[in-house]
């Protein structure tokens, strides 16, 4: 019978899923409930890897260890912080994506809605005895937003967005159909979408080709009272650039669930810049998927994915690994 070996962290909730959908169709090995010496004989027997993708989770000779290893699958969306170089060039790498839509979405909608009536900040002025009732907010109906990123996540938050009657301009990295069959977009019309965005959210995936994209550049030909939400990657912005845009421009708002850096132990700020003394940002711990039922369904998708594949049916998400071989390694996460 077919292996499957899960090297992802297996709590009862994604045991769970694992003994009610899969039964029957592969044997099943948990790598962390295999004693040491039992360890390399799982590798070596794998015909797939169920993983969340960090290079601490993959052997450093992963090539000799695991020869009959044919699909690598994630249980996360993003993939650009597995290990590419220890990957055998004939194995297929699936994401998650899609699993994630639904709970990304509506942070992205929370953040944007923070962002444009500054919530943060009038709570903060009634925590201190201030009722200001003449201060003004921004309408998100009528607006322009520049969705960059339309896959999933990114359409779920294109259909969000047009239920508060915002006008929605969406920008893939191949060229994406608009709403009321305009002309497709790509990331080369940017310079022309740009000034005429009011707020613009990311949801692209982190590649070689997106990394650093949010510059200086790109920050000046945005309006002045802009917003800059991010849910995809935190390098897919220039730390600095970011910065000493929100320090110059104050009615620019930038709000941010991904970083640059994670600190250890839950202790710490994700940035090297102070952004934390800067009043025009608003910032979440990397928690859009934090909600009750994520783990399950992502866990369900992935399996289900793997079940595709075992069937002789092409699997879903399957990662073009030339968008991300050969870049450095990112910051390790939760």
């Amino acid at each position: 019978m077919v292996r499957v070996l899960f090297i992802a962290p297996m709590d009862a909730e994604r045991r769970e899923v694992l003994e009610r959908t899969a039964r029957g169709s592969f044997e099943a090995l948990i790598l962390e409930d295999l004693l040491p010496e039992a360890r390399d004989r799982a590798w070596a027997s794998a015909d797939v890897v169920v993983c969340t993708g960090f290079g601490s989770e993959f052997p450093a000779d992963l090539r000799s260890k695991a020869p009959n290893l044919r699909l690598v699958q994630a249980l996360v969306a993003g993939v650009d912080h597995l290990p590419f170089e220890r990957l055998p060039p004939a194995v297929r790498i699936c994401s998650n994506a899609g699993a994630y839509n639904t709970s990304v979405a509506e942070h992205a909608m929370a953040l944007l809605l923070s962002a444009a009536k500054d919530i943060p900040a009038r709570t903060d002025e009634i925590r201190r005895g201030v009722f200001d009732q003449i201060v003004m907010n921004r309408s998100l109906a009528g607006s322009t937003v520049l969705i960059l990123g339309m896959g999933g996540i990114g359409t779920e938050v294109a259909n969000r967005c047009k239920a508060f009657d915002m006008q929605v301009v969406g920008v893939g990295r191949s060229p994406s159909r608009q709403p009321g069959g305009n002309a497709p977009r790509s990331m080369d019309d940017l310079p022309q979408l740009l000034p005429a965005a009011d707020a613009v959210v990311i949801a692209l995936p982190l590649t070689r080709a997106t990394e650093g994209l949010v510059d200086r550049r790109f920050l000046a030909s945005m309006k002045e009272d802009a917003i800059l939400v991010n849910i995809a990657r935190g390098r897919h912005i220039v730390e600095d650039d970011l910065y000493e845009h929100l320090r110059v421009h104050p009615r620019f708002r930038a709000a941010l669930d991904v970083w640059w850096s994670y600190p250890e132990g839950g202790r710490g700020r994700p940035f090297r810049r102070p952004f934390h003394e800067l009043p025009n940002v608003i910032m979440t711990p990397h928690i859009a998927n934090a909600v009750p039922v994520q783990r399950r369904q992502a866990m369900e998708a992935a399996v289900e994915n793997v079940l595709r594949f075992l069937r002789g049916e092409a699997p879903r998400n399957v990662v073009d690994r030339s968008e991300y071989e050969g870049r450095p390694a990112p910051p390790a996460r939760i």
